[in-house]
C-alpha cells in the first residue's frame, strides 16, 4: 500500500482553498478509566510508561509511581478491552507485607516497553528501556510476560541519566531506537540513540528536536513518545509550558500537554501544527487539570487509534509528588490516518499531487464529507494530461463518512488507462476534509499504518 498523508505539502504539487488543521482525539466518556487509589501509588501515578496490546495478550500498561521523594517504582495493569482495568497484585515488591501491582523497584526512570514480535527468543519479546539504580543511566530490560524483568547485562546501554520519559521503537530494517533526554544538556530537548542488537547503542546521542524561534521562552520538549506509521515516525511532545514567573535554570513549574510531530528519516523532526495542541490537559477543576502526559505509544485497533495518557489536579513543580492529588489513566481515540484533515469550505479546494506509480486501480479516500459536500478525484499522466474517461466529472462524488471509501470512475480501469506509467491526481471538494489518500497492490489485505509514503 501507498499512502498521501498531509502532515505537509511535500507530495503535493499545488494547492487551492485547502486547509490544513490538526484533528485532536477524542477523550473516552468514562475518563478517568482508573485512579492511583492503592497505599502504595501515594495518590500519584506518571505514564513515564507504555500500553500494549500484543496478540493474544490483555492490553497491559507500565506506569510510573512514586513511593518516596523520587524514588520511582514500575506499576503494572492490564484489562480485557483496554476501558476497565485490573491491578494484579504479585509478590514482587511488598508493601507492608502486602501483595502489590509493583513489577519493577530501581528508581525506574524514563520506562518504555515493546513487544517485539521479530524476537525468535520468547523471553526476550518484552523489551524496556529505562533509568535503573544504581547508575540512574539508560538500562535494557528483556521478559517473556512483561512482569518479571531481567535487566541485560549489569552495565548502562546509553551512559546518560534519561531523567524525563523516553520513546522506544524497532523499525522495519530491524534497528532499535531511543529518544531521550540527554541531561549535560540545557534546558530539555530530544535526543536520539540506535541499536541493532538491544545491547551496544550509539555512545553519542544527538538532538533531533528542540524548541525554535516560533516558540517562546516559556515551552520546552518534556520528552516524547514515538511509534512508526508507514514509513513515518510519529512523535507525542510532553510540550512543557513553563510559568512566566519561574526564572530558575530548572524551570520546575509549569504543566504538560501532547502536541503531534512527525519525521521521515528519524532525524529531521517537525511539529504537525506548531502551538496547537494534540491532546490538551483538563480544564477548571477536571481530574486532568493539571499535567496530561501521552504513553509512549498509542494502541492501533482495527479501526480505531488510542492514545492513553495520564491526568492528574497536580501541576510540575518541586516535590509536587509529596502534596495531595487526583490521578489516573485516560483514553482518547482516533480513526485511522485522522492526525491532519484538509479542510474545504462552500467553495471547491483543489489540490494536485506529485506523480507516482500506481501498485493497482484500488484508490481510496479517508474522508468525512457534509451533506451537502463532495470529493471527486480526476486522473493525470505525469505531464499533468488528462486521462481519458478518468477526468473529474466522471468521477462518482466521494460522501458521507469512511476510512475507506472507493473512488470509482466512467473510465474503468485506471492502472490500465495509465499503461505502466506514473500519474497525477487531482483532487477537488467541497464541504469535506480529507485525511488521506492510498492504493493498495493486488491481493493485499491492508493495514492502515502499515504502508509506504509516496515519495517525489
Amino acid at each position: 500500500m501507498i499512502k498521501f498523508l498531509f502532515f505537509d505539502w511535500r507530495e503535493t504539487e499545488s494547492v487551492r482553498g485547502f486547509r490544513r488543521e490538526i484533528e485532536q482525539p477524542v477523550k473516552h466518556k468514562a475518563n478517568p478509566l482508573f485512579l492511583a487509589d492503592q497505599p502504595w501509588e501515594n495518590g500519584n501515578m506518571q505514564l513515564y510508561g507504555s500500553v500494549l496490546k500484543a496478540p493474544g495478550k490483555p492490553f497491559q500498561m507500565w506506569y510510573s509511581t512514586i513511593h518516596k521523594p523520587w524514588w520511582i517504582y514500575l506499576g503494572y495493569a492490564e484489562s480485557d478491552d483496554g476501558l476497565v482495568w485490573r491491578k494484579p497484585l504479585f509478590d514482587i515488591f511488598k508493601f507492608k507485607g502486602r501483595k502489590t501491582n509493583i513489577v519493577l523497584t530501581p528508581d525506574v526512570h524514563g520506562p518504555a516497553v515493546i513487544y517485539d514480535a521479530e524476537e525468535p527468543r520468547e523471553d526476550w519479546r518484552y523489551k524496556m528501556i529505562a533509568g535503573a539504580n544504581p547508575s540512574n543511566c539508560i538500562c535494557a530490560f528483556h521478559s517473556a510476560d512483561g512482569i518479571r524483568w531481567e535487566q541485560v547485562g549489569r552495565a548502562p546501554v546509553i551512559c546518560t541519566h534519561p531523567d524525563c520519559p523516553m520513546g522506544f521503537l524497532r523499525l522495519r530494517d530491524g534497528r532499535y531506537v531511543a529518544y531521550h533526554r540527554f541531561v549535560p544538556f540545557s534546558g530539555r530537548r530530544v535526543t536520539r540513540s540506535e541499536s541493532w542488537n538491544f545491547r551496544q547503542w550509539t555512545s553519542d546521542p544527538r538532538i533531533v528536536f528542540e524548541p525554535d524561534a516560533g516558540d517562546p521562552p516559556q515551552i520546552q520538549f518534556y520528552g516524547m513518545g514515538v511509534f512508526p506509521y508507514g514509513s513515518y515516525e510519529l512523535g507525542t511532545v510532553w510540550i512543557y509550558r513553563t510559568d512566566l514567573t519561574d526564572s530558575g535554570a530548572s524551570k520546575m513549574c509549569g504543566y504538560q500537554e501532547t502536541e503531534l510531530a512527525y519525521c521521515r528519516t528519524g532525524y529531521a523532526w517537525h511539529r504537525a501544527a506548531q502551538g496547537q495542541t494534540f491532546l490538551p490537559h483538563g480544564g477548571g477543576k477536571d481530574w486532568d487539570c493539571g499535567n496530561l502526559q501521552c504513553a509512549s505509544q498509542p494502541v492501533f485497533l482495527d479501526d480505531e487509534i488510542r492514545f492513553y495518557y495520564m491526568g492528574t489536579t497536580m501541576r510540575h513543580k518541586v516535590h509536587w509528588e509529596l502534596d495531595p492529588q487526583r490521578a489516573g489513566l485516560g483514553m482518547a481515540s482516533l480513526k485511522p490516518d485522522r492526525f491532519i484533515a484538509l479542510a474545504a469550505g462552500r467553495t471547491p479546494a483543489e489540490l494536485l499531487t506529485v506523480s507516482f506509480g500506481l501498485p493497482s486501480s484500488s484508490l481510496f479516500l479517508n474522508a468525512r464529507v457534509a451533506r451537502d459536500g463532495w470529493v471527486k478525484v480526476a486522473a493525470l499522466d505525469a505531464a499533468m494530461k488528462p486521462l481519458p474517461g478518468f477526468e473529474a466529472e466522471r468521477c462518482a462524488p466521494v460522501t458521507g463518512d469512511s476510512t475507506s471509501a472507493p473512488v470509482r470512475w466512467a473510465g474503468g480501469d485506471l492502472l490500465r488507462a495509465a499503461e505502466g506509467k506514473p500519474v497525477r491526481l487531482r483532487v477537488t471538494a467541497r464541504n469535506a476534509r480529507l485525511y488521506s489518500i492510498f492504493a493498495t497492490s493486488p491481493e493485499e489485505k491492508p493495514v492502515y499504518h502499515v504502508f509506504n509514503a509516496v515519495r517525489p
